[in-house]
């Protein structure tokens, strides 16, 4: 439950108590199954709360209410051109389309027009129950193809700054760090991602042996939260007072401000 909606069983048995909602079948072995229905309504619960609304606000809204509220505006034509080439999993079709889009438009406009609002659309869609894995996959693995190869034009220089990139423990997902990591590339920073799915002290050891002041934490939507918000507490208190930290991605909203973390959104850098 927690890896398809971004919400701990705590929170949930939380919601169940307050609110009246979910309420798990309980099975003989004494393990908790939600349905269907409540799956999906907790994915739409799961973007309310990403765009910065409060759960008494949403969890008890019917699952009609709820697309309602998050429902996105119609995508911009080249959005929407990419996932219908993504619907018949045309990757030649989406690759040729964010090329286009990309020269047209200079890259930060591209980041911000494009692969932003694409990747909120993909968010809705999953959220809606209305997005097939394979289409998922397909699309990640072809935005991060085209992001490394975008950042391989950005060489820093001798006297660039070190920012190091990671997800936190129980984070897959890569895209919130490769586009971070090329905004600061055209910013003249020196990048290193660490990777995804990170244990705490291998993030403070890279940062040590880097010489990093600067560590980014991507918090995707399905993993924002009570969970990421205690990993953070617990990093921000094995970091280095002079390190600063930074989270962002499209999970930071959820997370409630926290005392020497800087929450981000969109594209900002923090220097």
């Amino acid at each position: 439950m927690a890896q398809e909606t971004g919400l701990t069983p705590e929170v949930l048995r939380v919601w169940e108590r307050r609110y009246g909602f979910p309420v798990p079948v309980r099975l003989p072995s004494g393990h908790r199954r939600y349905r269907a229905e409540d799956l999906r309504r907790l994915r739409l619960v799961s973007l309310a709360l990403a765009q910065g609304r409060r759960a008494a606000q949403v969890v008890p809204l019917p699952e009609a209410a709820l697309r309602a509220l998050v429902g996105p505006q119609a995508p911009s034509i080249p959005v929407a051109a990419v996932l219908a080439a993504l619907d018949a999993l045309d990757s030649a079709e989406i690759r040729r389309r964010l090329h286009d889009a990309h020269q047209s438009r200079g890259l930060l406009p591209f980041l911000c027009e494009i692969v932003s609002p694409l990747l909120d659309e993909v968010g809705s869609r999953w959220a809606a129950g209305g997005l097939a894995i394979q289409q998922e996959h397909l699309l990640t693995e072809i935005l991060e193809d085209l992001l490394r190869d975008l950042r391989r034009g950005f060489q820093p220089g001798p006297e660039a700054r070190t920012v190091a990139l990671a997800t936190l423990p129980g984070e897959r997902h890569r895209l919130g760090l490769l586009m971070a990591a090329l905004v600061y590339a055209t910013h003249g920073a020196r990048v290193e991602i660490l990777g995804t799915d990170l244990p705490l002290a291998a993030m403070v050891g890279a940062v040590s042996t880097l010489g990093a002041r600067t560590l980014g934490i991507s918090v995707s939507l399905k993993s924002g939260g009570y969970l990421a918000h205690q990993l953070l507490q617990d990093l921000r208190e094995r970091l280095p007072a002079d390190v600063r930290l930074i989270v962002g991605g499209q999970g930071a909203a959820r997370l409630r401000p926290l005392s020497g973390v800087t929450l981000v959104r969109g594209l900002e850098v923090v220097r």
